[in-house]
């Protein structure tokens, strides 16, 4: 089970929600794993799957979705809270991204896609939609070989990212 199925599984509990039904179906899921990351950029990994597989996503949801917005037509980038991510060791204040794709929150953290008509029922707000060509722009300083290289110094880094605080 890969680390965000986990932190799914865990909020569901928490919050006594069934976000099992939103869980990525396999065609969405093969597409995003399939998505190849920046080279020049990261050096670790050359695919969004791979990132996955370590939980790297978690707490680069900013980073994740703009990989969406850059391979998947369409996707658009937007910010804002989500109340079931508050307490989460990337998200204290519920601070999130996501994207949405055909009038469907897609969200990389929990692998999960909401109807936009959910949204509100399950906390999502949208703060900022982000411009198509801002949302596609990648920093050098939000990388997944950052958590390559915490993860080797801490040997709790993968736990750590399962961490709730209520």
């Amino acid at each position: 089970m890969l680390p965000s199925e986990k932190l799914r599984l865990l909020i569901s509990k928490l919050y006594g929600i069934d976000l099992e039904k939103y869980a990525w179906p396999e065609e969405l899921r093969n597409v995003i794993f399939s998505l190849e990351l920046d080279k020049t950029l990261e050096t670790n990994a050359t695919y969004l799957g791979e990132i996955y597989q370590y939980g790297f996503n978690i707490g680069h949801c900013g980073l994740t979705s703009r990989y969406l917005v850059r391979g998947i037509k369409g996707a658009k980038l937007h910010y804002g809270i989500s109340d079931i991510l508050k307490g989460t060791k990337a998200s204290l204040n519920g601070n999130h991204a996501w994207t949405i794709i055909n009038n469907v929150l897609v969200d990389t953290t929990l692998m999960i896609c909401i109807p936009i008509d959910k949204m509100a029922e399950l906390g999502y707000v949208t703060e900022r939609i982000i411009s198509d060509d801002s949302a596609k722009m990648l920093s050098e300083y939000d990388l997944y070989d950052n958590d390559f290289s915490e993860m080797k110094i801490n040997q709790n880094f993968q736990e750590e990212l399962l961490r709730i605080n209520r």
